[in-house]
């Protein structure tokens, strides 16, 4: 009977750590997922500032000829 117990003991925390295994996998997927999206976001607001950045320049230097 002790035998027993012992066992579906084993068993329970066997459960518990596989469940928490995985729910750290799909934490860890999740975040690479997100950090991904992220990234993306980041390259296009860099090639707009960048856009951005060269209209001004060249407003500033049509200024200068022309004033």
């Amino acid at each position: 009977m002790r035998n027993k117990i012992s066992k579906n003991h084993c068993n329970q925390n066997d459960d518990l750590r596989k469940r928490h295994q995985a729910e750290l996998q799909r934490k860890f997927v999740n975040l690479q997922f997100k950090r991904s999206e992220l990234e993306k976001q980041l390259k296009l607001v860099n090639e707009i500032l960048s856009s951005l950045g060269r209209e001004m320049e060249e407003n500033l230097a049509y200024d200068h000829l022309y004033n």
